[in-house]
């Protein structure tokens, strides 16, 4: 379908957002528990903090949208840690490297 719901894909997905996170300058780069199955990813910038929520897909498959409620979730939850919501959308090929380059969408 969509997303493999393998947590090894996930990872390697998140693993791709820290690393471009760092590679960009953000420092304090932690995975936050958003909920029971989500994580996020949370850092420090020169410009803004962000909370970051990692959508993970193995090509060809290609990435859906949070939901409303996923994202008034998310939106509330930055703001209560004094950050901006973001959304990062990741194209893995079967051996783990990026596709196309992480689609970032920001939120509220």
């Amino acid at each position: 379908m969509t997303n493999s719901g393998s947590p090894e894909i996930n990872l390697a997905g998140e693993k791709k957002v820290e690393q471009w996170l760092n590679d960009n300058g953000y420092t304090n780069v932690l995975i936050e528990k958003l909920h029971s199955t989500e994580h996020g990813i949370k850092a420090t910038g020169t410009l803004e903090n962000i909370l970051v929520q990692v959508r993970t897909f193995l090509h060809p498959h290609r990435p859906f949208k949070l939901s409303d409620f996923e994202i008034d979730l998310l939106t509330r939850r930055a703001v209560k840690m004094g950050s901006v919501a973001y959304v990062a959308y990741v194209i893995l090929d079967d051996k783990g490297d990026l596709v196309e380059d992480i689609n970032w969408e920001r939120l509220g």
